[in-house]
C-alpha cells in the first residue's frame, strides 16, 4: 500500500516511521532542505537552539511518548533530563527550594502568602488530584479502569463545563493567586473565559516546578514526568528519521505538495511543487488546517458544515518573537540554576491575551520567557558558553508596527526587560539570531503561524484526524487539543493505530487524547 506523508515535523515523522515499520510503502515530502519543522535546530557560531520547544511531558518509563520510541526501537537514542521551571511575578517569585521541602511545598508557600485563600487551595488541590488520576486512567483498558474513572469523575462532574476563570473564582479570591495558575494561558493566547477549567491542573503539574516531586504517591495513579531533551528536540527528529529510513521509507526534501488529487471523495494521489503526479492509497497530512483543507483539498470537495466548524471557526494560538543569544557566561545563576523561567509582568492575563488577539504587540511588557538549553545540554554551546533563548507571545500581523521594520527595535526592548532579571546578556553576547512570526510562517508554510497549534476551547474543537475525504488523515499541532513535542507524537500514534485496525493489522494500545 502506497502512503504519502506531508511534512517532516514530529507528527509527520512519527506517522511515517510507524507505517514503514508495519511494511507500508511510505514517502515523506518536506518543502525545506532540512527536516524537522519547528523541532529542527537553529545553529550559529557553535551555538544551537531549539525553535522553542522546552520541557516536555510523557517521556518517562512506561509513559505514552516513551512507548512510541520503544515501539520504533529508538528509545535509547532519546535521553530525557528531569528539570524544573521557575515562575516570576511582579510581587513574588516561586523558587524551587535548594533543599527538598516535600511534595506540597508550593501549596504551603501559597498558603503563607495568600492566607485568605487557604481553604480555596484545599479545594483546588483536591480537584488537581482527581484530574491527574483521570488523565492516567484514560490510558488504561478494562472495565475496572473505567469504573475507577467514573468514581473519580462523579464528584467533579458538575464542573465539567466550567471555564478556567470559573474554576479560579470557585477556588480563589485573590487575582494574583489566580494568575499563578492561569498565567500559562498567555502562551496559548487563550482566554480563561473560554479555556476548559478542568485542564488547568494538567498544565500546572507540580512536577514541572520541582523534579524531586514523586510521580507515584498515596495510592494515586502515576503522574506524568517532565523532561528536557538532551541535545535538543532535533535528537527526536534524527531518531525518527533513522527509524523511518531503516524500514525502507524515503524522504523527499525541497518538495512541497501543491494539490491533492481527489476522485469520488477519495484521495488517489498528489501533485508536487515540481509538477510531478504521484499516486497514493493513503495521505497523512501535517501542518495547517486551512492550508490543507482550503488549498490542497479545496472547498468544493468538502461538506459546508465541515468547513464552517473546523476551518472557518478554527481556534489557534498566535505566534512568538524570539531572540537567540550565544553568551560567554552562565546566566542561569539568576534563574536559581534553572534552564527555564517564565517572567510574568502583569496579573491581568485576560487583557494581555485580548490585546495579542487584536494584533497589539506588547513588546515584552506583559511577560517573557528565558530558556537556557545548554544548562542541561552543554553540547549546545562552546565550552564555558551558553545558548539562551528569550521569547514572548506575539501577533502574526502587529497593528503597532511591522516585523520587517521594527524587529531590531523590539529585540532591544525585549533585551532591556530580560536584563532587569538576568544582567550582562549584552555585555557577554557573542552572537545573535532574531526570529519573527514571519520567519516562523516561512518555516511552517503557514499564513498564520500558530506556535501551539490548536488549544482546548469550551466550544471550538480541533479538526478530526479522519477527514471527510476517504484515505486522507490529518495530524500535527492543529489536530490536537495539546500540541507540543509529545502531544503530536501521541496523536500520530493514535492515527496509525486506527489505520492499522482498519487494515486488519494488530495495533499497539491507543493512548489518550485530552
Amino acid at each position: 500500500m502506497k502512503v504519502i506523508v506531508i511534512g517532516s515535523g514530529l507528527a509527520g515523522l512519527t506517522s511515517a516511521a510507524l507505517l514503514a515499520k508495519e511494511g507500508f510503502d511510505v514517502t515523506l515530502f518536506e518543502q525545506h532542505e532540512k527536516i524537522g519543522g519547528v523541532t529542527a535546530t537553529v545553529e550559529k557560531d557553535g551555538y544551537r537552539w531549539d525553535w522553542g520547544q522546552m520541557i516536555v511531558p510523557d517521556l518517562g518509563e512506561g509513559e505514552p511518548a516513551r512507548q512510541i520510541l520503544e515501539n520504533l526501537q529508538i528509545s535509547e537514542k532519546i535521553i530525557g533530563i528531569k528539570g524544573y521551571r521557575e515562575n516570576f511575578f511582579p510581587d513574588f517569585r516561586i523558587e524551587r527550594p535548594k533543599e527538598y521541602k516535600g511534595r506540597e511545598w508550593r501549596k504551603d508557600y501559597f498558603r503563607k502568602i495568600f492566607p485568605e485563600d487557604a481553604n480555596g487551595l484545599e479545594k483546588y488541590y483536591e480537584i488537581y488530584e482527581r484530574i491527574h488520576d483521570l488523565s492516567a486512567l484514560s490510558t488504561k483498558k478494562g472495565i475496572f479502569s473505567k469504573l475507577k474513572q467514573l468514581i473519580k469523575f462523579l464528584p467533579i462532574m458538575s464542573k465539567k463545563e466550567w471555564s478556567a476563570q470559573q474554576l479560579m473564582d470557585y477556588c480563589f479570591t485573590n487575582k494574583k493567586l489566580q494568575a499563578v495558575f492561569i498565567g500559562i494561558l498567555a502562551d496559548y493566547v487563550a482566554s480563561p473565559k473560554n479555556f476548559p477549567g478542568l485542564i488547568i491542573p494538567i498544565i500546572n503539574a507540580e512536577s514541572q516546578y520541582d523534579e524531586r516531586v514523586p510521580l507515584d504517591y498515596n495510592g494515586h495513579e502515576h503522574r506524568s514526568s517532565w523532561h528536557f531533551i538532551k541535545g535538543g528536540c532535533i535528537e527526536i527528529v534524527k531518531a525518527l528519521a533513522e527509524a523511518f529510513i531503516s524500514n525502507g521509507g524515503e524522504i523527499m526534501t525541497n518538495t512541497a505538495i501543491k494539490k491533492l488529487i481527489i476522485e469520488n471523495n477519495a484521495v488517489i494521489g498528489v501533485i508536487t511543487s515540481k509538477n510531478e503526479t504521484i499516486e497514493a492509497d493513503l495521505v497523512i497530512a501535517s501542518g495547517g488546517a486551512r492550508e490543507l483543507f482550503l488549498n490542497l483539498v479545496g472547498e468544493e470537495n468538502l461538506p459546508e458544515e465541515f468547513i464552517q466548524k473546523y476551518v472557518e471557526d478554527l481556534f489557534t494560538t498566535e505566534s512568538v518573537f524570539m531572540i537567540h543569544l550565544g553568551v560567554d557566561y552562565d546566566p542561569s545563576i539568576h534563574q536559581n540554576g534553572s534552564s527555564l523561567c517564565y517572567y510574568y509582568f502583569t496579573y491581568d492575563i485576560e487583557k494581555a491575551i485580548e490585546e495579542c488577539q487584536k494584533g497589539i504587540f506588547h513588546e515584552g511588557k506583559d511577560g517573557l520567557l528565558i530558556y537556557i538549553p545548554s544548562v542541561h545540554s552543554p553540547e549546545m554551546a562552546p565550552p564555558g558558553h551558553h545558548a539562551v533563548t528569550i521569547y514572548t507571545i506575539a501577533p502574526n500581523e502587529p497593528v503597532n508596527g511591522t516585523w520587517s521594520i521594527n524587529k531590531d527595535e523590539w529585540a532591544e526592548k525585549l533585551l532591556d526587560l530580560a536584563e532587569e532579571h538576568i544582567p550582562g546578556l549584552r555585555e557577554h553576547e557573542k552572537t545573535r539570531i532574531i526570529l519573527t512570526p514571519e520567519d516562523l510562517q516561512k518555516r511552517t508554510y503557514l499564513k498564520h503561524h500558530a506556535f501551539g497549534g490548536t488549544v482546548p476551547h469550551l466550544k471550538i474543537p480541533p479538526p478530526p484526524y479522519q477527514t471527510p475525504i476517504e484515505g486522507l488523515w490529518f495530524v500535527g499541532g492543529q489536530s490536537e487539543n495539546f500540541g507540543g513535542v509529545t502531544g503530536v507524537m501521541i496523536g500520530a500514534n493514535n492515527v496509525i493505530n486506527r489505520i492499522l485496525k482498519e487494515k486488519g493489522k494488530d495495533a499497539k494500545a491507543t493512548v489518550y487524547r485530552v
